[in-house]
């Protein structure tokens, strides 16, 4: 009976202690360190490393604000042959294998959707310019024809890499949750993220007669939609605001 009563009592020290912090986040500091991965929406080839740094603080009820630092990798495939041809079957066509890696400076919002004792769940929203930091495109484009039809024999393999873009843009939108550790202010994070790319990621597919990897079977523009999953570790501080 002892044994339950004092199991009892810590139960409760816990969650009220977890509580006391969860309902002041109308006033708050949050630090967030995450890692993880994810997957392009079209033309995906590998999973792409992601992860970074989320600095916010409180500015009106329910709502933070500040900004993310964060690295995203893209790995993709794209495969476009004559009567839809695959993996290099068409008698003619192009297959270009493009990877790389961008870091991304992003204002941030978070606002907060409900919390109960030691959960909070928040909607993610932040809008901002990616930096390249290093990537390749690998083209190979050909033509097997040998009738009226062709315009020419060939069989090419171009290092297209002087292509990519050296800066893109990027929305992103997505939830985050916050687990209490039951220690201090320290959280344990779940964050799902959908990123829209307003830029393409390589000009390789750009319309230009004086690109020589132009094909009519080339990317008019590479810039797929991208769902990472990440976790990570937060601090997250109430404030001495009153409310």
């Amino acid at each position: 009976m002892k044994r339950i009563l004092l199991i009892a009592i810590l139960s409760c020290l816990y969650i009220n202690g977890s509580a006391q912090d969860v309902r002041r986040i109308y006033g708050l500091t949050r630090i967030g360190l995450y890692g993880g991965g994810g997957l392009a929406t079209s033309n995906n080839y590998d999973v792409g490393i992601s992860g970074g740094l989320d600095f916010e603080t409180s500015v009106l009820n329910q709502t933070i604000l500040g900004a993310t630092v964060f690295l995203q990798g893209y790995s993709l495939f794209y495969d476009n042959e004559a009567n839809s041809a695959k993996h290099g079957q068409g008698i003619e066509g192009l297959t270009l294998r493009h990877s790389s890696k961008y870091v991304f400076f992003c204002p941030q919002l978070k606002y907060h959707l409900f919390h109960k004792l030691n959960f909070i769940s928040w909607v993610n929203v932040n809008a901002g310019v990616g930096m390249k930091m290093s990537g390749f495109d690998s083209l190979h484009k050909w033509n097997h024809r040998f009738d009226s039809t062709s315009v020419g024999h060939y069989d090419s393999s171009i290092d297209a890499s002087k292509n990519l873009t050296s800066m893109v843009a990027r929305v992103g939108v997505g939830l985050v949750q916050d687990i209490y550790l039951g220690r201090g202010n320290w959280w344990f994070s779940f964050k799902e993220d959908f990123g829209f790319l307003l830029t393409g990621l390589t000009k390789t597919g750009d319309i230009n007669t004086n690109n020589p990897a132009r094909t009519q079977y080339s990317p008019e523009k590479l810039n797929p939609g991208y769902v990472s999953l990440q976790i990570g570790i937060t601090y997250i501080k109430p404030t001495n605001k009153k409310h």
